[in-house]
C-alpha cells in the first residue's frame, strides 16, 4: 500500500508546484543515521547501496535497499508484508543529494531502453491493481526528480 501512496504522491508532486527538498551532502550518510534510529545495531550487506545514473542527467545518484539491512539481527527486519523499502535519492549539480522517491519493493533492476537506463520495480500485485500472488513488475523512466510510469505487468 505504501508505494501506491508513493505512485500517488509522485502524480501530486507532478502536478504541484516545485517546493525546496533537504539537500544532504552525503547520502549514504543520511541513511545510515535514519537506520541507527531504526536500529540498535545493523549491519549492512552487499547490495544496501547502490550508486547509478538512473535519471539520465550523467550524475550518479543513489539507491538504497533497507531489505538489505540486518536490524538487531533479524536479516531483512526492516521489511514489511509488501516488501522492503528502496530509497532513491538524486546528485544534484551543486552538490549534494535529496530523497526524490521512496517506496516499499521487492527488487529493482536498472534497464537500458533507447539509450536511457529506467527502472524495473518488482512490487507487491495491488500496485498493478491485483489481487493474485505476483509480482507487480513496473517500469520507470525519471527525468529530472519526476517518475514516470512507462507500463506495469
Amino acid at each position: 500500500m505504501r508505494f501506491l501512496a508513493f505512485l500517488s504522491a509522485v502524480l501530486v508532486l507532478a502536478a504541484a508546484p516545485v517546493r525546496a527538498a533537504e539537500i544532504v551532502p552525503d547520502a549514504l550518510a543520511a541513511v545510515q543515521a535514519e537506520v541507527a534510529g531504526r536500529c540498535k545495531t545493523a549491519v549492512y550487506g552487499e547490495d544496501f547501496a547502490d550508486t547509478v545514473d538512473f535519471n539520465n542527467d550523467r550524475l550518479p545518484d543513489a539507491i538504497f535497499n533497507l531489505g538489505a539491512v540486518n536490524c538487531d539481527g533479524v536479516p531483512g527486519g526492516l521489511c514489511g508484508e509488501v516488501g522492503c523499502p528502496h530509497e532513491f535519492y538524486i546528485q544534484v549539480a551543486e552538490g549534494g543529494y535529496f530523497l526524490a522517491a521512496n517506496a516499499d519493493l521487492y527488487g529493482y533492476d536498472m534497464k537500458k531502453r533507447f539509450g536511457n537506463m529506467v527502472l524495473e520495480l518488482k512490487a507487491n500485485a495491488a500496485s498493478c491493481g491485483r489481487d493474485d500472488d505476483e509480482y507487480c513488475t513496473m517500469t520507470i523512466r525519471v527525468r529530472n526528480a519526476r517518475f514516470e510510469t512507462i507500463s506495469k505487468k
